[in-house]
């Protein structure tokens, strides 16, 4: 049976770049969440190479970021790992999804389903504030990444 502690959630992105902080102050709200039922939570600046550990260990992993897709900041979408939208770009970090899902197969043997939980940004300007219509948006982003953790844990309960 699959627990909601066997779920690793990132958040991440740049505090000190306005919308940009959006995933880690997700996953500061989210640490805090009883709803989020244990799942571990992370708010890094990046993914990074040392990732592929936890995330072989995860049952499901949600990354949670800003994203420059085109439409209304604010907007909150979610997508499988190799179900991207065609005309989405993430911001760019040091590892892609992809390539950290990759890492923890080729290391350990074995790596998790992604969900990618993104809100599109109005604003990356130098900055620790974000936007109005981010800022307000927060709730639909951490609800979401809630929504996914759940489905998993229903689908393997």
């Amino acid at each position: 049976m699959i627990l909601a502690d066997d779920v690793l959630v990132i958040g991440y992105g740049n505090p000190l770049r306005g919308d940009d902080g959006a995933g880690w102050r997700a996953a500061e709200l989210l640490e805090d969440d009883p709803r989020a039922g244990g799942a571990r939570v992370l708010a890094l600046h990046q993914l990074t190479p040392e990732l592929a550990l936890e995330v072989s260990q995860a049952s499901l992993v949600v990354l949670v970021d800003a994203s420059e897709e085109p439409g209304v900041p604010g907007t909150v979408s979610s997508w499988a790992l190799g179900e991207e939208p065609a005309s989405g770009h993430v911001y760019s970090h040091h590892v892609d999804p992809a390539g950290l899902v990759q890492l923890a197969s080729t290391l350990y043997g074995q790596a998790p389903p992604v969900v990618q939980v993104s809100i599109r940004v109005a604003d990356v300007q130098v900055g620790i504030n974000l936007s109005t219509l981010v800022g307000n948006a927060m709730p639909a982003l951490v609800d979401k990444v809630i929504e996914v953790i759940n489905e998993h844990c229903q689908a393997h309960a």
